[in-house]
């Protein structure tokens, strides 16, 4: 009998153990990912679309946007989302796709492209969101004098 509580102790003496890891981890890396990426919300100046030379565009029957930074020369690193509501099954549904740049290939380019699929792929085969007709953009740049700044775009399909 004495075995059996020891062994369960020291089981659950491990499963204490793991859990409070996790935690220490999950929590360290929340505090850091901001400060990793140099962006923390508060400190994000406005910027405008023609700061950075963005564009967006639509293409393949409103299947993709396209994403294009062409002002890149003041650009450390920057991240993206783009948000959209789509129709399945008769009801709106929220979608969303992510990224970030540039790409080490990127490097010295006067041009920076992102192609984003309005639906999910896999292996080479797509299935397209239905009924999009906008989507809304957040593009949050870190620039090489230090500063960050956020640009926030509805972009219409239509």
């Amino acid at each position: 009998m004495n075995k059996k509580l020891l062994i369960i102790g020291a089981a659950i003496l491990v499963v204490l153990i793991l859990i409070g890891g996790i935690l220490f981890y999950l929590n360290n890396t929340t505090e850091n990912s901001d400060e990793e990426t140099g962006i923390l919300d508060e400190n994000l100046v406005k910027m405008s679309p023609e700061d950075v030379g963005l564009t967006l565009e639509s293409q393949q029957n409103n299947q993709q946007v396209v994403m294009e930074l062409s002002k890149v020369d003041e650009i450390e690193s920057f991240e993206y989302e783009l948000s959209y509501d789509a129709q399945e099954s008769g009801e709106t549904v929220s979608r969303g796709t992510f990224g970030s740049g540039p790409n080490p290939e990127e490097e010295g380019k006067g041009t920076i492209t992102r192609i984003m699929d309005l639906g999910t792929c896999s292996s080479g085969k797509c299935k397209y969101d239905k009924g999009v007709a906008e989507v809304f953009l957040t593009l949050r740049v870190n620039l090489k004098n230090g500063e960050a700044g956020i640009i926030e775009l509805n972009y219409s399909l239509n």
